[in-house]
């Protein structure tokens, strides 16, 4: 009965559910069975959610994406203070990529079938967690998936996003016989953003011509410029009008 939103939401709703937030005494199912979904390893890497569940009485190891922002608090040691960092949802840090990988080993090796709602739009990419080796923890969940034996089921829930090297990480292709990739009407997947495809598809030479088809002034200062009869004051004129109209018109044909 719960389903998820654009807004940021507690993953545990969607896979235990909770009480109605309207209707008084009544509870919002979710994807498991009730009151059969466990959690694991739940004070760390938090932008992970793992845990056990069973799905019409079938157990199963489930991996989940927190869609909101943590707080990781690193304890003092002598030489420094305890200081706080902002983790951001839908992103692989390299603790919750470990996480990942961790639990999935854990998951095969009690032979345990695995559902994962994939909800992330990529790696962290900051030099301190390259420094941190979150490339390495990412291939780790590679491996983990390649060395599966039970079903592996990726699921792409309502409004969720499977984006960059996130997508690389659980595509089936890793598994073919183990595992399969469902997705939701209302989900979104790429490996890259819309930007980053126009910019690779639809390059600028491709937008010009766009635009001497579809813009009417941009197509007669072209062909003005391109009479012979024209002074060449007349046509650095026209030559700084047509460029004028390409700036003006680039940012709308970049954003289709």
């Amino acid at each position: 009965e719960f389903i998820p939103s654009k807004a940021p939401y507690d993953p545990r709703w969607m896979l235990a559910g909770r009480p109605h937030p309207s209707v008084r005494g009544s509870w919002q199912s979710g994807f498991f069975d009730h009151g059969t979904f466990s959690e694991v390893m739940s004070t760390w890497a938090q932008t992970v959610v793992v845990g056990r569940a069973r799905l019409g009485g079938i157990p199963l190891g489930v991996i989940a994406v927190e869609t909101r922002t943590v707080e990781v608090t690193i304890p003092a040691d002598p030489a420094n203070l305890d200081w706080i960092v902002q983790q951001a949802g839908q992103v692989w840090f390299p603790d919750s990529a470990y996480k990942t990988a961790q639990a999935m080993k854990d998951f095969n090796r009690e032979k345990l079938p695995l559902m994962v709602f994939a909800n992330w739009r990529g790696f962290s990419g900051g030099m301190k967690d390259m420094y941190d080796q979150v490339l390495k923890f990412g291939a780790y969940i590679v491996d983990a998936l390649r060395e599966f034996h039970q079903p592996v089921l990726v699921y792409i829930p309502p409004h969720a996003e499977l984006r960059g090297g996130s997508w690389v990480m659980i595509d089936p292709t890793i598994n073919p016989q183990y595992m399969e990739l469902y997705a939701d009407r209302e989900c979104r997947g790429g490996v890259l953003e819309p930007e980053g495809t126009v910019e690779i598809k639809f390059r600028r030479k491709d937008l010009l011509k766009t635009m001497m088809r579809l813009d009417s002034e941009y197509s007669r200062l072209a062909q003005k410029l391109s009479s012979a009869d024209l002074l060449e004051k007349e046509r650095s004129n026209l030559e700084a009008e047509l460029r004028g109209r390409e700036e003006f018109l680039l940012p709308m044909y970049h954003r289709w």
